[in-house]
């Protein structure tokens, strides 16, 4: 924050500086000024169009893992189903009929499953409603199929209660044959039990990933860069050209692959999560997708992609089963946006140097205001918009650097959970600007107790955490939390009347009551919720509560 605003201070002084470089440049030798401008405006541009690249391959990410937490979601909902409970108990027609109803509403209303199925522990299918291009229909007796020898039943079948299976991403295959049009397909499932606990069947959700496909497409569209989604052999799921797509199926385009293509690019993308990589291909942006963790931790695989016989497959990790999401952009786009700016650069280049007071001030301010609204942009994706101090993402990355750090380092951290006591007291009498006010001063008292080396982040409504670095012992935690007790519970002048307020603190330290970011967070929540059951207006060391 300081460093914030000490730019934003001084950037008088700064575009002042730019001013007289540029005039004393335009004044001796053009030339000398076009290629000042052209390198500095030239790493702006690609320091630019690298973070627009990371933050959309982060949306798209982000809205991967929520489809599938959705699709989970629907399949513990439909395993859970009165209605297949009741059929266990009576496996008559009338309850499989309302079953199927349930079925073909649910797939009418979600329209984004290709089949939707309850197979008996044969592998045979009980009930089944066809996705049918959005007029799904309930499959007849007669026409329901046997799935026994099938991977998705077999490996879904052996698993135990509440595990789920999820099938690689590849395309549907009917009768032995890749179903045209292609159908990209993921098959969810998982098996179901009876009140005693005896296995009964499975249940299985074919998924149309042409849904997540598009999302990508639709996500990429601003994006300046080539979206890709590629497997972990360098196969391509989603590729600008869609020729290039699902060669690890379809025989003629196995040959077309990413690291057959981009070879220098894949050693790298293959061997980092998240990698940024400029040669003379061009700019390539990949982040990885574990589609099974961490939102699915402990969901289980199939390794690689079935084929056309329906072979079962091995078991992979959490960790084995990865997606690489890629944003190429070619090095022809890459030398056409700096070429615009070269040819912009020399317009401008030749106006400076006939009014070369005005144009070389009014650049100057360009260049700060670009430079403050890229910090701007940095500040609010890290900070607390109304505090002012770092908000939960940024305490979650500092914490976990943090634990890195202490681990190698043989070193004591601790994590203070703070939660206000009395705030809504303040709210009701105050209103929600005297609210937001008494945070303000709560976030500065706190910055009081810290080193300037810790970090306190606003983790949000009127809950803060602290995170201790480096410390010598526990009691160092627990000097740090009366010092901020005591700051707290001297009274706040909100508008002209004093209000008092406490503060509850969980404590957790690093390696006794946490290893890791998330045991930290809750081992000190806990602590902090312990502290307000006593009373409120102390601290507790989450180790009390063990």
């Amino acid at each position: 924050m300081k460093k914030f605003n000490a730019f934003k201070k001084s950037d008088q002084a700064l575009t002042s500086r730019y001013f007289f470089i540029i005039f004393l440049l335009i004044g001796s030798i053009l030339a000398g000024t076009i290629s000042v401008l052209y390198n500095l405006e030239s790493k702006d541009y690609l320091s630019q169009l690298k973070l627009e690249e990371q933050n959309t391959l982060k949306l798209q990410k982000q809205i991967i893992l929520n489809n599938l937490e959705a699709i989970i979601s629907d399949l513990y909902f439909l395993s859970r189903q009165n209605e297949l409970s009741a059929l266990f108990d009576n496996n008559s027609n009338a309850i499989k009929k309302n079953i199927a109803k349930e079925y073909l509403e649910f797939s009418r209303f979600k329209n984004i499953y290709d089949q939707i199925r309850y197979l008996d522990t044969k592998g045979m299918e009980q009930v089944r409603v066809n996705h049918n291009n959005s007029q799904p229909v309930i499959v007849q007796n007669k026409d329901l199929q046997f799935k026994g020898d099938r991977y998705y039943f077999k490996d879904t079948f052996r698993l135990k209660n509440d595990e789920i299976f999820v099938s690689p991403f590849d395309l549907n295959i009917e009768n032995s044959k890749i179903e045209q049009p292609l159908k990209p397909m993921i098959r969810f499932g998982v098996s179901v039990s009876d009140k005693k606990g005896h296995k009964r069947g499975v249940l299985l959700l074919n998924y149309l990933g042409n849904h997540m496909l598009r999302s990508i497409k639709e996500t990429g569209e601003a994006s300046v860069g080539n979206i890709m989604l590629v497997n972990s052999d360098g196969y391509w799921l989603l590729s600008p050209d869609s020729e290039d797509e699902w060669g690890f199926m379809i025989k003629e385009r196995e040959h077309k692959t990413f690291p057959a293509r981009f070879p220098e690019a894949w050693k790298q993308i293959k061997g980092n999560e998240i990698v940024q990589i400029y040669n003379n291909k061009g700019l390539f942006t990949s982040l990885t997708i574990y589609p099974l963790y961490p939102l699915l931790e402990g969901l289980q695989s199939s390794s690689g992609a079935s084929n056309a016989k329906g072979d079962s497959k091995n078991y992979l990790t959490t960790k084995q089963y990865y997606w690489k999401i890629v944003s190429h952009i070619p090095i022809t786009t890459l030398r056409s946006g700096i070429r615009k700016l070269l040819i912009n650069l020399s317009v401008f280049a030749v106006t400076l140097f006939m009014l070369s007071t005005l144009p070389a001030w009014f650049l100057a301010q360009a260049i700060v205001k670009r430079k403050l609204y890229q910090l701007e942009l940095f500040r609010s994706a890290n900070f607390d918009k109304l505090t002012g101090i770092p908000n939960r993402s940024l305490f979650f990355e500092r914490l976990d650097q943090a634990c890195k750090h202490a681990n190698r380092h043989k070193q004591i951290i601790s994590v203070l959970f703070i939660d206000l006591d009395g705030f809504k007291a303040v709210n009701d009498t105050a209103g929600h600007d005297g609210g937001d006010l008494l945070l303000i001063k709560v976030a500065k008292r706190i910055q009081t107790c810290i080193r300037e080396s810790d970090t306190a982040a606003r983790f949000g409504g009127d809950e803060f955490t602290v995170l201790l670095t480096n410390i010598k012992s526990i009691q160092s935690a627990a000097l740090v939390a009366t010092k901020i007790i005591q700051a707290l519970s001297i009274p706040f002048p909100i508008k002209g009347r004093e209000q008092h307020i406490g503060a509850s603190i969980g404590i957790s330290t690093f390696p006794e009551t946490g290893k890791t970011v998330d045991s930290l967070l809750k081992n000190a929540d806990r602590a902090m919720y312990k502290v307000k059951a006593e009373g409120k207006n102390h601290f507790k060391f989450a180790m009390d509560d063990e």
